[in-house]
């Protein structure tokens, strides 16, 4: 091989938005148009992505219950992207080979801007008709501390 390959990360329209159940001190990322079953959930790693005390992503490595990459292909719209540029928000990045998924809350204009992940346990609820409808994770870690991810959280919407 001479060094070329091909890459497998695509991205996704898929309309979603963040906000911060206040009350229970979480965020959740609910996707449009789907209702969670509630005894159809699965606990996932999920890394929170801070960028100038704004939640600009989350990131969540796929797996086999999850089937995030087959949910994208099926339900989101694929759109065009350029490695390095911002990625608009409700947008969705699959990487195929790591088999990890980002979800664009807020662009990333500056390559240059302080950014902190936050990494916790969270809890994926699928839809009634398959899917995800729901991704919703801690602000506080497990010493009870929220950082700047408590900031982030307070810059969203409220529940």
């Amino acid at each position: 091989m001479t060094g070329q390959f091909r890459t497998s990360v695509r991205a996704y329209g898929l309309p979603f938005r963040a906000v911060w159940l206040r009350r229970k001190d979480m965020i959740d990322l609910r996707f449009s148009g789907t209702r969670p079953d509630a005894d159809s959930w699965t606990t996932a790693d999920i890394v929170a992505h801070i960028t100038d005390f704004r939640l600009t992503g989350v990131s969540i490595q796929d797996h086999k219950r999850l089937g995030l990459g087959r949910w994208l292909r099926a339900l989101g719209e694929e759109v065009a992207f350029q490695a390095g540029e911002p990625l608009p928000s409700e947008t969705v990045r699959y990487d195929e080979g790591a088999q990890i998924a980002y979800f664009s809350i807020w662009p990333q204009f500056s390559d240059d801007a302080d950014q902190r992940d936050y990494e916790r346990k969270g809890k994926i609820f699928l839809g009634r008709t398959g899917g995800i409808a729901r991704i919703r994770f801690p602000v506080l870690n497990k010493r009870g501390r929220a950082g700047v991810l408590g900031t982030a959280a307070a810059l969203l919407a409220t529940r």
